[in-house]
């Protein structure tokens, strides 16, 4: 079955003007996720979003952009949370959007709003751009780029975007682009196509390293197998665009290359464990469930036969990506270990590669029927009742007025906020109890210490990725025991080591333990059982042998002024090490203070007297 002519939009203007309409409907579709109507003011304002990750990117966005205008890096040093932490890619991928937002329109929860909408409203030209690239002609790359949005808003996509998985969405749809150019490259290896292929791969990059990992493979697959049939300049040039496309990158891939040390791997005694055999009997993982998507795979694998016919390289990546994530996918969702790097995301991916062989396919049928007929505006008609038989069949307007973002911090907490700025203070921290059976909006306390200029121990995620985050307490355990089990003893030794002065209980069993405690006095009640607010009766110190005061601390530097060690001459901060950190004056010699309790030891000066001024700055390096 052949389809027409590759006819671009420069030779069909009015197929242009219809992409146009279909990214201002994208629009439109967007605008609604803020408020009903068109609420440009709640695009504009200064209200946070508050679903899934989308405060803890926000907050890692702020501290990158800061960073990144001091020492041109993103990796920083943030004492805010769990007593010092690495702010690195290694535990937030999604806050690499949100410093990008940051550098272009300022550090603003409108800047971060605005990006979204605009990566939001991109999907149509990605998937267009995709079926340019494979040789689709202008009316069919529309068609994809109308499939696309479709699959932008179906369940799995829409629960990613709500998660905060902006980085995956946006790096999810280079991947179609990036190997529809591929196929367009061996066809004709001109300089646009270098370009597109070089930008595709450097926002992919960026975006989510994970999908770019799977489509570089299939490159170099590509370049074996073209080897004898194209000359040497070819391979140079799809070399250098992919090194390009990575090269742009190496300022935060270096960072995630030296900080893998971080993550936890997935363990317990209650890891779920599946063999190779026994999860290949689960093959339903491997299959999306929802029907936008059911259905885009198999017209997009009928399309992929009928695109082998003019354009097999095409027809090859897009069918081989399809596979790749769709079965990264599965896996991810079947092992565990898979499931903590976040390969079980990977399958919205896959089904976007089929975007543009499902609209091939239609494509092809529609002008099968017209030119059999002899009538060609048969075969548009038949397409555009198909395709509104597909709209009004699997509710695609349903799926569209799907539940709107939560903008805007709301009269209770802000309430909780002024409770903590008003009845805390700066010399200690507050301990703060995560809570896993609350879901929407609970992330929103990873924007405490700028709201309030507090530190604290919690609130930063409610995911353990990194080993910081194991002092906390979540669900009535502290470090992972039940706070009814901790003596009064042990408990002051932990106030003590990490200098905690108020505690904010959220669980029953919490809130009667503290209150049982001697010297912790209740000083505020949150409303609708949001929580009880201790405050604890200990003199606070970040210096915890020694003696000094702390002038400044934050993410840039830790500002000590007249230090005196103790008879051994060690000061022991109540902050976490970390390798690099730069001393002044040089003859203070940084340590480690070992708790069997923390993962991570507590940071220990050593100097031969007393000294004016300690100043430590982490470097990075």
């Amino acid at each position: 079955m052949e389809v027409a002519a590759d006819v671009g939009f420069r030779r069909s203007p009015g197929w242009a003007f219809i992409l146009l309409v279909l990214v201002a409907a994208q629009g439109w579709l967007t605008l609604h996720l803020f408020g009903p109507g068109l609420p440009i003011d709640r695009l504009t304002n200064d209200e946070p979003v508050l679903d899934g990750r989308h405060p803890l990117h926000s907050y890692h966005g702020l501290l990158g952009y800061r960073s990144w205008h001091v020492r041109q890096a993103t990796t920083c040093y943030d004492p805010a949370f769990q007593a010092g932490y690495l702010k690195t890619p290694i535990f937030d991928a999604g806050s690499r959007p949100a410093e990008l937002f940051y550098l272009v329109g300022g550090p603003t929860p409108a800047s971060y709003k605005i990006g979204l909408a605009i990566c939001c409203m991109l999907s149509p030209l990605c998937f267009a751009l995709a079926g340019r690239g494979a040789g689709v002609n202008a009316g069919g790359s529309c068609l994809a780029g109308l499939i696309g949005t479709a699959l932008f808003w179906s369940p799995p996509c829409r629960a990613m975007l709500e998660a905060g998985d902006l980085d995956l969405l946006m790096g999810g749809m280079c991947a179609p682009v990036y190997l529809a150019w591929l196929a367009r490259f061996e066809r004709n290896p001109g300089p646009v196509e270098w370009l597109v292929i070089a930008g595709s791969a450097a926002v992919g990059w960026y975006m989510q390293p994970l999908v770019m990992v799977g489509a570089v493979a299939l490159s170099l697959l590509f370049h074996l197998w073209a080897f004898r049939s194209v000359r040497f300049a070819w391979h140079l040039g799809l070399l250098s665009a992919n090194f390009v496309g990575l090269g742009v990158n190496g300022f935060w891939l270096w960072d995630w290359g030296t900080h893998l040390w971080m993550y936890v791997p997935y363990g317990g005694a209650d890891a779920p464990l599946s063999t190779w055999p026994a999860a290949f009997q689960e093959w339903e993982a491997f299959l999306p469930h929802d029907p936008v998507e059911l259905a885009a795979c198999a017209v997009g694998v009928v399309g992929l036969f009928i695109m082998s016919w003019r354009s097999s390289v095409a027809a090859g990546l897009l069918g081989a990506g399809a596979v790749l994530y769709v079965a990264g996918g599965g896996a991810g969702k079947l092992w565990p270990v898979l499931a903590e790097v976040g390969t079980q995301k990977l399958q919205a991916v896959g089904i976007w590669c089929c975007a543009v062989p499902c609209a091939y396919a239609m494509n092809a049928i529609s002008q099968s029927i017209g030119s059999s007929s002899g009538v060609r505006l048969l075969g548009i008609v038949w397409l555009a009742v198909g395709l509104a038989g597909i709209t009004f069949g699997l509710d695609l307007p349903g799926r569209w007025n799907a539940t709107q973002l939560e903008i805007g911090l709301g009269g209770e907490r802000e309430d909780i906020v002024r409770s903590l700025r008003e009845k805390s203070t700066a010399d200690g921290r507050i301990l703060w109890e995560d809570r896993s059976d609350i879901t929407r909006g609970s992330g929103w306390t990873a924007l405490l210490p700028e709201l309030t200029q507090r530190q604290y121990l919690g609130g930063l995620s409610p995911e353990t990725a990194i080993d910081h985050l194991h002092i906390r307490l979540a669900d009535g355990k502290l470090i992972g025991r039940p706070l009814g089990d901790w003596t009064d003893i042990e408990l002051a030794r932990f106030f003590d080591r990490y200098n905690v002065t108020r505690i904010v209980c959220r669980c029953p069993e919490s809130i009667a333990r503290v209150r049982r405690l001697e010297g912790a006095t209740a000083i505020g009640e949150f409303k609708n059982g949001a929580g009880v607010l201790f405050a604890i009766d200990r003199k606070p110190s970040f210096i915890l042998t020694g003696r000094g005061q702390v002038t400044q601390m934050d993410w840039q530097r830790v500002a000590l002024t007249d230090v005196e060690p103790d008879a051994n001459g060690v000061i022991v901060l109540s902050l976490h090490h970390h390798v690099n950190w730069h001393v002044s004056p040089a003859y203070v010699a940084v340590e480690k203070d070992v708790d069997v309790n923390d993962p991570i030891p507590l940071l220990r000066l050593r100097l031969p007297g007393p000294t004016t001024r300690v100043t430590l700055t982490w470097t990075g390096e």
